[in-house]
């Protein structure tokens, strides 16, 4: 049977459209959770400030990547299971000391107990939520359009998330900055996903990146951030995002299919 030339590039608009619906419909639905939260604070609860309500609303995007996983049957290729090697814990030194360095150099205070505590549960639900979502879900979704393209397109939906942030009231210029640093750091976060096999060690990196962060802001409200976090922050992005792109050299995904229980297996 002769294979017409026009099928692989149908093929591959159809996969192209599968996978960028698929996770613009996730993104989707964590807009609508968010907003139905802040409607529902106005109109019940109009005298709580909504940065009061990161708590629940963090809860919330838990337990919605808690279910999509477990419907999706997506729990091990997103990454919920063990280094693939062993060896690769190598691969955490220079994030690792990305945030510790600077943190220790310009003497970053740590919030008092009581608050370090809730500041840590926090600061756990967003790494998980957010790790699940785009490091999991969203990454795995775009991964038959190709390696680039899936760290890319995860890495840039994880920025554009973050300008709900104006919703609560966050620093504008904090905000800003967030955003590119987030697509910045979602590439280095994407491609250590891959290379390491495993999610956990992303969790880890994402609850102490946030830690020092909201540390040195004194907080999650960050209402008006100073230049020395803004510039600390970008460039800490910026160098996860060149080493993001030497860890992509060579790595391709040999078997990740967009639905059904299996692993990612990088080669």
């Amino acid at each position: 049977m002769t294979t017409r030339p026009e099928e692989p590039t149908r093929r591959t608009l159809s996969t192209t459209w599968h996978s960028w619906r698929f996770v613009l419909l996730v993104m989707l639905a964590l807009e609508v959770l968010l907003l139905l939260c802040l409607g529902a604070a106005r109109f019940f609860l109009p005298n709580v400030p909504l940065l009061a309500l990161d708590l629940p609303i963090l809860l919330l995007n838990a337990v919605f990547a808690a279910v999509l996983l477990t419907r999706l049957g997506w729990w091990r290729a997103a990454g919920f299971q063990r280094i693939n090697r062993p060896r690769n814990w190598a691969l955490m030194v220079l994030p690792v000391a990305l945030l510790i360095v600077p943190a220790l150099l310009v003497g970053v205070d740590g919030p008092p107990p009581g608050k370090a505590l809730i500041l840590l549960v926090l600061i756990l639900l967003i790494a998980f939520q957010e790790e699940a979502m785009f490091r999991g879900v969203i990454l795995h979704g775009l991964a038959p359009l190709g390696t680039l393209q899936a760290v890319m397109g995860s890495a840039l939906l994880f920025g554009m998330i973050h300008a709900n942030s104006l919703l609560v009231g966050r620093d504008p210029a904090f905000v800003a900055v967030q955003v590119i640093a987030s697509v910045l750091g979602g590439i280095g976060s994407a491609a250590l996903r891959l290379r390491l096999g495993s999610i956990w060690p992303l969790i880890a990196l994402h609850t102490l990146n946030d830690f020092v962060q909201f540390s040195a802001a004194q907080g999650l409200a960050v209402q008006q951030a100073s230049p020395v976090l803004l510039i600390a922050k970008l460039g800490i992005a910026s160098v996860m995002a060149l080493y993001g792109l030497f860890l992509l050299r060579g790595l391709a995904i040999r078997w990740w299919p967009v639905q059904g229980k299996g692993a990612a297996a990088p080669q």
